[in-house]
């Protein structure tokens, strides 16, 4: 029999990726440095208010140049920094971890011309180690707050005297005053290793919590729309019971003629198979709900479960060429399963043969922990900015596929405990590969 073309697949849906100037974690990273941005700049509208109170009280300019210079140099970065908010580039960690850096190296100086540790506002380093600790991971917040502790430490011993805060190094009161200085970087080690450690934690919490929560609504609308397409299909189902049973009886009248053509009886003879496949996917579907309700489920061996879902897959895509292959030999693992996964597995081989891919290649392995079903494709690859947002739930009708099949192939695998990988070969074409766990019994 001659090779007839694939059907061309007329409709289906796509994953729409986020775009990058909408996506929410390059939002929240721009909120953060200009929230940092807010705070610094409050910061050094506290040291522009000491340097005029020295100017107005006691109306002389020594020693204000060192400090005068800092705060205009870091004025100058934070500027820069706010013309670097209107940009769209996302703000990395270590962009974010290099800002607090500065704010620790800036804030050093200005201490070392302002008295050093004498100066009250030396508790500013608090502030950028509490918001690496919210924002930050754990490393790089331990980095910041080894920063601030050797910067506070060394001031303790290097500074320039200033008249405004550090008037005992000129009337006598080192050693009390000492003390106190003293008492206050013990009091910056206790805070720092606290908020250290139990914010890093609770932050870190946070985050987990939110993850947890957006996978939850994630899931909670993929159901929705599983849930949609189940009642559709099954509506759908009903209504071509009739048609098909017209359309078979129509076929055997055709076959029975014997005015057909060769050529003729073999498309009828074609169409008769297609048309019984349709049917028995409909009593497939109408079991598959029964053992549902039932709890219950099919068992095969794994190759023989390949194989059964590849030959039944092949009958309705007569146009495409395929090879199976397995690596392992020996006692294979047996599936528990219902046909839910058998059409999660032809939702890949759909994908594969819709690629443009002369030659699909489907191998299957496994181990100690997990059985293995690899579809191979020849085709265009799979376009890197939807790789990510294969198999969530943002539907919309497009033509390229890629869309409601791989989604319902990943809820149906998630069920089971197992997982569907998708990756572009080297060379060319895309593998996706289906994952279950060996120990794999009734979905749940």
């Amino acid at each position: 029999m001659a090779r007839r073309p694939r059907p061309v697949p007329l409709y289906n849906a796509q994953v729409i990726p986020f775009t990058s100037s909408s996506h929410p974690a390059q939002a929240l990273s721009l909120n953060n440095l200009r929230s940092l941005l807010f705070i610094r700049s409050i910061a050094l509208l506290g040291q522009i208010g000491v340097l005029a109170y020295v100017l107005l009280v006691n109306r002389t300019t020594e020693s204000l140049f060192g400090m005068g210079a800092s705060v205009l140099i870091l004025g100058l970065f934070t500027m820069a920094s706010l013309w670097r908010c209107t940009r769209p580039w996302p703000v990395s960690d270590g962009e974010f971890l290099t800002q607090l850096l500065i704010d620790v190296l800036a804030w050093t100086s200005l201490m070392y011309f302002s008295g050093g540790a004498n100066n009250p506002f030396v508790s500013y380093y608090i502030v950028p180690l509490v918001i690496s600790a919210a924002v930050l991971p754990w490393r790089h917040t331990w980095l910041v707050a080894g920063a601030s502790l050797l910067a506070y430490s060394t001031l303790l011993y290097y500074y320039r005297p200033f008249p405004l805060f550090t008037p005992h190094s000129q009337m006598g009161h080192g050693q009390g005053a000492n003390i106190h200085i003293l008492g206050m970087w013990f009091n910056f080690l206790f805070s720092a290793g606290l908020i250290t450690y139990f914010v890093v934690r609770m932050a870190g919490m946070l985050r987990r919590q939110e993850a947890i929560a957006v996978k939850q609504r994630e899931d909670q609308l993929r159901n929705d729309q599983i849930m949609a397409v189940a009642s559709l299909a099954a509506g759908t189902a009903h209504e071509l019971g009739t048609p098909l049973s017209t359309m078979a009886v129509l076929v055997e009248e055709m076959l029975a003629s014997e005015d057909l053509s060769p050529q003729s009886r073999e498309d009828c003879e074609l169409l008769q198979q297609q048309v019984q496949q349709c049917k028995a996917t409909l009593t497939d579907l109408g079991n598959t709900a029964e053992l549902t309700s039932l709890e219950r489920s099919l068992q095969s061996p794994l190759g023989e479960f390949v194989q059964q879902s590849v030959d039944r897959w092949a009958v309705r895509r007569p146009g495409v060429s395929y090879r199976t292959s397995s690596s392992n030999v020996g006692a294979e693992p047996v599936l528990d399963f219902d046909s839910t996964l058998v059409q999660a597995l032809e939702n890949l081989l759909n994908n594969a043969a819709d690629s443009g891919s002369d030659t699909i290649e489907i191998s299957y392995d496994w181990d100690e922990r997990e059985m293995k079903i690899a579809i191979r494709d020849y085709g265009g690859g799979i376009p890197i900015d939807q790789l990510e947002q294969i198999g969530k739930p943002v539907i919309h009708a497009s033509r390229s596929g890629l869309g409601i099949g791989l989604l319902l192939s990943h809820a149906t695998v998630e069920r089971y405990g197992g997982r569907i990988e998708l990756i572009n070969a080297k060379d060319s074409g895309a593998i996706a590969t289906l994952f279950l766990p060996r120990s794999m019994g009734e979905p749940t």
